[in-house]
């Protein structure tokens, strides 16, 4: 049998089950989209080291030697441009994607950039011997980006595919 002070006391534990149960249900929200997006950005990374090791292969391979190849990206990245520092970088390319692109990737040291960069903490990165025809050279994601690539002596040029 209960007593009248006892029965005052049930709301209240009720209420504290909803509220913890609340507080729990948002944690596991922002921890599940945060681990969703360490895993695309740890993808990208992935992505960029087969492209590496791609690149190396077919370097090393006799002149005019070429390959078509697919790399996974995740698919809040819109856009993989390939730039060059060395020559003309057309800059209305680049404004297409976004209106402040062009002055972002000039204070920039790499000649790989996945747009948008705010996605991941790690957007930009260098791949030594590479060269492209068009500067900048920038590919639509739509989860792969397909590339070819082609040993032209000094370099391993890429294209889109």
């Amino acid at each position: 049998m209960n007593k009248r002070g006892q029965l005052l006391e049930r709301p209240f534990i009720f209420i504290f089950i909803v509220i913890v149960s609340g507080f729990i249900f948002i944690f596991g929200f922002y921890l599940t989209k945060n681990l969703i997006k360490a895993n695309n950005c740890a993808q990208l990374g992935l992505s960029v080291n087969d492209l590496k090791t791609e690149v190396e292969k077919y370097y090393d391979f006799d002149i005019g030697s070429n390959t078509q190849t697919t790399f996974k990206i995740p698919g809040k990245i819109k856009y993989t441009c390939f730039i060059s520092k060395e020559t003309y970088l057309d800059k209305s390319a680049l404004d297409k994607i976004d209106k402040n692109f062009y002055n972002t990737v000039q204070n920039l040291n790499y000649n790989v950039v996945f747009w948008p960069m705010s996605y991941c903490s790690k957007s930009f990165f260098q791949i030594d011997k590479i060269s492209f025809k068009d500067n900048p050279l920038c590919i639509l994601n739509n989860g792969n980006i397909k590339l070819g690539l082609e040993n032209k002596g000094n370099y391993v040029e890429i294209s889109k595919s």
